[in-house]
């Protein structure tokens, strides 16, 4: 079996989104004998203090139990952060994108981003954009993120040529620092999105024909949104609190229900045919630092 490193997880400061304790998983990660785990919340970085302060306290005086990674899902305008047109509703959210931070200066320039997104770029939702990217793009390392990404959207556009220059332009930027992200949420009951899957699927076959094309590394993540699987019921409820949706309809903002936070042989069974995007994960882990 692989080793295995969370690197795409949200906590319940992903607000009304994400349902996981910031101590829950950390727990879990350190009873799973995970050597690190990502905290990525959606937009913002509210959970970092908690996440670090807790991980110091485990650790003790002696050898750290678990390195923290200190990241970010950002949002990425299309357009631009300050273009906040009424007519350009497609770019109220942006694409999704995942930043980790290596050291101290990649933190630094982590919340340069994160800052700069909420006081200049906020538009329903707090964006930033290629500009600012490649401005504080300094050690930060970066993956495509989930379906809402810049690469997987422009797949399931069937914009094949969009996505390999996105791809061109983050290898580019980040060089060996830049992974594809391959997520498979293949939901086992019926009460949950059923078209997710599918979908990731297609993009899936797509970036590894990119990856291998452009020498570019894979990683399996989970989208991390609710620490066991029993939570599931619960955090589909937590969104449907926030879409107003009913608790009954499962075409609108639902989830697999796959979204738990996996332990190290549940993520080793669903890639055991791309073990690379498992050990890359550690890969990953070890490029960051332990920093105060």
């Amino acid at each position: 079996m692989s080793g295995f490193v969370h690197l795409h997880v949200h906590t319940q400061y992903s607000v009304l989104d994400g349902q996981a304790s910031v101590k829950g998983l950390v727990d879990k990660a350190i009873a799973d004998g995970m050597p690190a785990m990502a905290v990525t919340d959606h937009g913002n970085m509210f959970a970092i203090k908690e996440f670090t302060d807790y991980v110091a306290k485990k650790n003790g005086d002696g050898e750290p139990v678990i390195k923290p990674i200190i990241g970010c899902e950002v949002y990425v305008a299309r357009n631009g952060k300050e273009n906040k047109r009424k007519d350009v509703k497609s770019d109220a959210r942006g694409w999704h994108l995942i930043l980790l931070a290596k050291n101290y200066h990649g933190y630094k320039n982590l919340i340069k981003i994160v800052s700069r997104a909420w006081v200049d770029g906020f538009y329903f939702t707090p964006r930033t954009d290629h500009a600012d990217i490649e401005r504080y793009h300094e050690d930060l390392i970066c993956c495509s993120a989930c379906l809402g990404g810049e690469v997987p959207q422009h797949i399931m556009r069937d914009e094949l040529e969009e996505a390999e220059k996105s791809v061109l332009w983050f290898k580019q930027l980040f060089g060996d620092d830049y992974y594809l992200e391959l997520q498979r949420h293949k939901p086992t009951v019926p009460n949950a999105a059923q078209d997710t899957y599918p979908k990731q699927m297609e993009v899936n076959k797509v970036l590894m024909e990119l990856a291998a094309k452009h020498n570019i590394k894979v990683v399996c993540t989970n989208d991390v949104h609710f620490i066991n699987e029993d939570d599931a019921e619960a955090h589909h409820r937590l969104l449907c609190v926030n879409t107003g949706n009913d608790v009954d309809d499962y075409s609108k903002m639902a989830y697999t229900k796959q979204e738990w936070f996996k332990t190290t042989e549940e993520m080793s069974q669903v890639f055991a045919d791309v073990p690379e995007a498992l050990t890359n994960t550690l890969e990953i882990a070890d490029k960051v630092e332990v920093y105060s």
